[in-house]
């Protein structure tokens, strides 16, 4: 009669010890060690590159691209408050560099026209500043290769405990899915034996 709790509870010891390792072995070994006739690595450090390469690309194709952050600024909205920077900014430098010895009112009078000035052919300027940005970033830099860059660069360590902080709760809860399953499987096993005796 040993053998009904025995056998369940084996078998949820092996599920969840199972689950614990095969987490484990998404992160460890970080470096190779030769068995023989196969060398064992965690998936994320054998990896990483492949992965990093992927999330880049994904990034780019899915999530954020340069012509997608031009877009949000190549707007009449946006437009207008560079133009309300820009001008707040030159009635600010006029004001300090204009000869004191002028009366206020000619002061007033030069700063007002050049602010017209600026208002008239600013938004023009602005719009080509932003294509031909558009057009130079857009050739010379690619998000996807700054994000291959960056998840190269993180310690693996650092990936593990960024990773295990996230997603602690799930993988718990894979941990002990393990032994669940497992438990089950060996209730099953039970039926076996008994509809089956040897």
């Amino acid at each position: 009669m040993l053998y009904l709790i025995v056998i369940p509870i084996i078998s949820a010891l092996i599920g969840y010890i199972t689950n614990v390792v095969a987490i484990k072995l998404l992160f460890w070994p970080k470096h190779p060690i030769n068995l023989g006739f196969f060398k064992l690595q965690g998936v994320l450090p054998k990896r990483q590159a492949e992965i990093a390469t992927s999330v880049g690309e994904l990034v780019e194709e899915q999530l954020l691209s340069l012509d997608e952050v031009f877009d949000e600024v190549d707007t009449p909205e946006m437009h207008a408050k560079f133009v309300d920077k820009i001008s707040d900014v030159l009635k600010d430098r006029l004001a300090s560099i204009m000869p004191s010895f002028l009366p206020s009112k000619v002061t007033k009078l030069i700063i007002d026209n050049l602010n017209r000035v600026l208002r008239q052919e600013a938004p023009n300027i602005i719009i080509q500043v932003i294509n031909s940005a558009r057009d130079y970033l857009t050739e010379e830099i690619k998000i996807s290769v700054i994000v291959e860059d960056k998840i190269n660069e993180f310690d693996l360590d650092e990936l593990e405990d960024m990773i295990t902080g996230i997603s602690s709760t799930e993988i718990r809860f894979i941990e002990l899915l393990g032994g669940v399953l497992g438990f089950i499987i060996g209730l099953v096993q039970l039926g076996f034996i008994y509809l089956f005796p040897m």
